[in-house]
């Protein structure tokens, strides 16, 4: 759909829609399951609860609800949206499927093309910097969607404690819908780099080309993420990762002019409480400056970071010219930051 903008040069989140599930598990719950104590979860960890999906409510079903939230609260109509990005850690409803077309064909999108990224919990961030790639590169296209939904909760082997820093895996989706031409809540620029050296260190050993879904491979064990070190995780997150946080939040600022004394505003995905403190002394930045929904919700996924942001919207705290930027990190591992100019 072809339209005349004043600002074609510019692609702007024209809204943000999200779906959290009702049912919760608290931190009770999780510490008994664990068999860990409590503290670790409320003082270290810093939640007092997640949200959980019931049994029936899948990845793609909340995202199609975000999606629609999204839509509404940007008063297009579906048939306006010319690119559907799903973006998650690749745990969709089923094994070979495609949750973009799911959505695409649910919320009436019918000259949307939809299509996955894969990048697990910087997809988000990734794909709005696609997305908003193709649309400055293609004069017929204005409108692209992101959606992200991930059913984490289920990932988890509670009585694994190699995988106890993941306990707050859990369930939500939001979609942030893109507008080119839209010269408030412009998108200025995306950085993006990747450690491989610690590409196994983070994963689900069954269901791949190396173990496939066969009855002699049935280990139950093997369905879960599973952390090959956890002494090596522990190490990465209190070293490398606060260093190539700031990294690619740096560099992303750079290329658009601005540098970090300028922010305002800092989205994360929801890491642990002691992680988040550093980061933000890192940057010169407090709790005031971003949104924590690791209490009552629990890590997200690449929700997180849209999540955030739309909850300190809806709080009218973001006032125009300031400075947001959305920034995540992902098993691979990979890191990647997103500013905006509200």
């Amino acid at each position: 759909m072809i339209e005349n903008n004043k600002n074609q040069s510019t692609v702007g989140i024209a809204a943000i829609g999200y779906y959290i599930p009702s049912g919760v598990m608290t931190s009770e719950a999780i510490a008994k399951l664990a068999d860990i104590p409590l503290w670790v979860l409320k003082e270290k960890i810093g939640m007092e609860k997640k949200t959980i999906a019931a049994e029936d409510e899948h990845p793609s079903d909340r995202g199609i609800k975000a999606a629609m939230s999204a839509i509404k609260k940007a008063k297009i109509k579906p048939e306006q949206i010319d690119l559907i990005a799903y973006c998650g850690v690749g745990y969709y409803d089923y094994r070979f499927w495609s949750p973009a077309a799911k959505i695409q064909a649910a919320i009436g999108a019918n000259n949307a093309h939809g299509f996955e990224i894969r990048n697990f919990c910087n997809s988000g961030n990734l794909g709005i910097h696609i997305c908003r790639n193709m649309l400055l590169a293609d004069n017929s296209l204005n409108y692209a969607l992101v959606v992200c939904s991930d059913k984490l909760s289920q990932l988890l082997n509670y009585s694994d404690k190699n995988s106890n820093s993941l306990l707050f895996f859990a369930d939500g989706a939001a979609a942030a819908l893109l507008k080119k031409g839209e010269s408030s809540n412009k998108i200025l620029s995306y950085y993006g780099i990747n450690d491989g050296k610690l590409a196994d260190l983070v994963r689900v050993p069954l269901g791949g080309t190396k173990l496939p879904v066969k009855n002699e491979n049935i280990d139950l064990a093997l369905n879960y993420v599973k952390v090959e070190d956890r002494h090596q995780l522990e190490q990465t997150l209190s070293q490398i990762y606060l260093n190539n946080y700031k990294k690619v939040i740096t560099t992303a600022l750079q290329k658009s002019g601005f540098s970090l004394n300028q922010i305002d505003f800092l989205f994360t995905n929801q890491i642990k409480k002691s992680l988040l403190a550093k980061l933000l002394d890192v940057l010169n930045l407090t709790e005031k400056n971003t949104f924590i929904s690791l209490k009552n919700c629990g890590h997200l996924g690449a929700t997180d970071t849209l999540l955030g942001l739309a909850k300190t919207i809806e709080l009218h705290k973001i006032k125009p010219g300031n400075l947001v930027v959305l920034a995540s990190s992902a098993a691979g591992f990979s890191w990647g930051a997103t500013a905006i100019k509200y």
